[in-house]
């Protein structure tokens, strides 16, 4: 951050660190605070804009996360997206350091899907998004966030009962129409993956519960914005009761070619013949649509962006669409009626 800035505009405020964060700010002359015990980021961010009144100080406030390293080049990139009057915010594009490696690693297995799922949404999703004249991005990603300072006001950031700010900053400046948010390829922050099931598995479900919350928290209101959400989370929605449905079909392929059959197994075929699904679906059906087109799109993924390891990693993906989908699917029920105080153990970083 000093390469971008001078020390004394940057704020740093250690949420309930054990490392030594408060003492190296100190050493490096920016102004630092210390909470203890830890109250959250988004606690901690109103804390910070407060104790120093940065509102008063800036015209634009950039937010990092403490594991993101900024790009050099990123505010000679964001910062003329401003000259738009509309725009009110611009996020970083997230990119990984990928090492170079010949023997495949279970850690980079983990990495190498989080990355693929980033391109695809970007390439797919953000873009279209973020367009000036749909602007229905629903999520304003926190790790490397500039605002307006007079739309950062306006909007509640600890908002009570919620896990993440993220997707509810995003709801609030569209609800409020306080104008558009903006992307830009060029503005690149250097970002962590989870590399164990873990740290995936926490940090996916954090994201989607704190989804569930901000659409119960901020309701429904006639828009292009909610029409655009609406589509996508019936859609995901959708894709992920499929792909968990999908081992009862191989079941029911295996029952098939049994040499035998039981009471049991032939009241399952006969129950899924009824019922089931997918009846109309054969093994071909399944590999072309699942697995093949996905693979392709991993292939592709993967020679656009130099990573010639996506040919081996991409065969073992379905795995995490699996998980992807359990996760999604187990947290709509605690999205919808739980509350939350912000606070999570955040995934060590090397």
């Amino acid at each position: 951050m000093k390469e971008l800035l001078n020390p004394k505009q940057i704020y740093v405020v250690s949420d309930g660190s054990v490392d030594k964060t408060y003492r190296r700010g100190r050493m490096e002359g920016v102004h630092v605070s210390y909470l203890n015990p830890g109250r959250g980021k988004a606690k901690a961010l109103v804390y910070l804009l407060k104790r120093f009144r940065l509102f008063d100080k800036y015209k634009l406030i950039f937010i990092v996360d403490a594991d993101t390293m900024i790009d050099k080049d990123f505010l000679k990139n964001a910062l003329p997206v401003f000259n738009d009057s509309d725009t009110a915010v611009v996020f970083a594009s997230s990119k990984i350091h990928w090492p170079a490696h010949f023997l495949p690693n279970l850690g980079l297995y983990f990495v190498a899907y989080r990355d693929r799922l980033v391109h695809l949404l970007k390439y797919l999703l953000i873009y279209g998004q973020t367009w000036k004249y749909t602007n229905v991005n629903y999520v304003i990603p926190g790790f490397a966030t500039l605002y307006r300072s007079e739309v950062l006001k306006q909007l509640e950031i600890d908002t009570p009962g919620l896990l993440i700010e993220d997707f509810n900053l995003a709801f609030q400046l569209h609800k409020k129409r306080l104008g558009k948010i903006g992307y830009l390829p060029g503005a690149i922050a250097w970002d962590h993956y989870p590399n164990n099931l873990s740290d995936y598995w926490k940090q996916v479900r954090r994201w989607n519960i704190g989804f569930f919350q901000t659409a119960r928290k901020n309701g429904i209101w006639p828009s292009f914005f909610w029409l655009a959400v609406g589509i996508f989370s019936i859609e995901v929605l959708l894709s992920s009761v499929f792909v968990i449905l999908l081992p009862l079909l191989v079941i029911f392929w295996i029952i098939q070619l049994l040499p035998y059959s039981n009471p049991l197994l032939s009241t399952y075929q006969t129950f899924y013949l009824a019922f089931g699904p997918y009846q109309y679906l054969n093994l071909k059906d399944i590999l072309l649509s699942v697995f093949l087109l996905d693979y392709a799109v991993t292939l592709i993924i993967g020679f656009i962006n130099r990573r010639p390891q996506f040919i081996f990693y991409g065969l073992f993906f379905f795995f995490m669409h699996y998980v992807t989908s359990l996760i999604l699917i187990s947290s709509v029920i605690p999205g919808f009626f739980s509350s939350s105080a912000g606070t999570w153990v955040p995934p060590k970083r090397s």
